[in-house]
């Protein structure tokens, strides 16, 4: 019989890629978690990760007992909140990335408010790094983040990829520095962005750093510079940068839905996953 506090553990370290993180989410020590993950294997007599530089990676084994993992939860939280005594519904605590508030986060809410309604949303916002540390700290049940490469984390919104953004048509002069305002430096369009152009050798000056993407898109329609955003965040009265003008390629993303290991009673991770089915629909 599979003890269902092994399997939580498992989906944790799958959804975060590792034993640190995991241990976070599950409120155990890091070396509590790799003897539980020891114990589940000598259970199944399976090895179900492989370690891949910084990063654990499923065998095939695991892959397999990934999705039987997730159902057995999902089953088990869904019979928890049958059983909860009625009206002790909390307000479910959210995470976006700012920089997915117009163009992903209300399409979530409306499936939110469709499938639970009434459920009170309260909305924390910031960068995927510190809405990640937040779950792993319990401080939120749900959040959108963009998923880390090579990651099994969370559950797909959206294959997005990032454009160059100017106020208008003609403002990038291809002669003179170019303006940037940019995201956060743990975004990699922002490292890409950076990176590409001192390997053109094209002089440019970064006047602006901000986690807030609002205040970058207003200094770019007020025609101070030009920025990088996901192409769904873009306002539709800004200019996309073709690639003809010859400025870095920016990175595919997936923007994923996560829930935490110990999930809220309306939502576990069964109903995460078709949270992110029907918003992904939407987008």
């Amino acid at each position: 019989m599979l003890d269902h506090e092994l399997l939580r553990t498992f989906i944790a370290v799958v959804d975060t890629g590792s034993f640190t993180r995991a241990a976070a989410q599950v409120f155990r020590t890091q070396s509590a978690v790799s003897m539980q993950m020891k114990r589940l294997e000598e259970q199944l007599s399976k090895r179900l990760f492989l370690k891949e530089g910084r990063e654990l990676q499923l065998t095939d084994d695991g892959q397999k007992l990934v999705s039987y993992a997730r159902r057995i939860m999902t089953l088990h939280d869904e019979a928890l909140g049958v059983m909860a005594v009625e009206g002790e519904s909390r307000p479910l605590l959210l995470g976006c990335p700012d920089d997915y508030v117009t163009g992903v986060l209300p399409q979530l809410l409306s499936e939110i408010q469709k499938q639970l309604p009434g459920l009170q949303v309260q909305v924390r916002t910031g960068s995927s790094a510190q809405l990640r540390d937040l779950i792993d700290k319990g401080e939120l049940d749900l959040t959108i983040l963009t998923r880390r490469p090579e990651t099994e984390e969370g559950y797909l919104l959206l294959q997005d990829k990032g454009v160059w953004v100017a106020p208008s048509a003609e403002f990038l002069d291809t002669d003179s520095k170019i303006p940037l305002v940019l995201v956060e430096p743990d975004c990699k369009f922002h490292s890409t962005a950076v990176d590409g152009l001192m390997k053109q050798e094209r002089p440019f000056e970064v006047i602006c750093i901000s986690g807030n993407c609002a205040l970058l898109i207003e200094l770019v329609r007020r025609g101070e510079a030009i920025t990088t955003l996901s192409s769904c965040c873009v306002p539709p009265d800004l200019y996309r940068l073709p690639a003809e003008l010859g400025l870095p390629e920016l990175p595919m993303v997936e923007i994923v839905l996560q829930c935490a290991a110990r999930s809220h009673p309306d939502i576990g991770s069964g109903r995460t996953a078709l949270l992110a089915k029907n918003t992904a629909q939407r987008l």
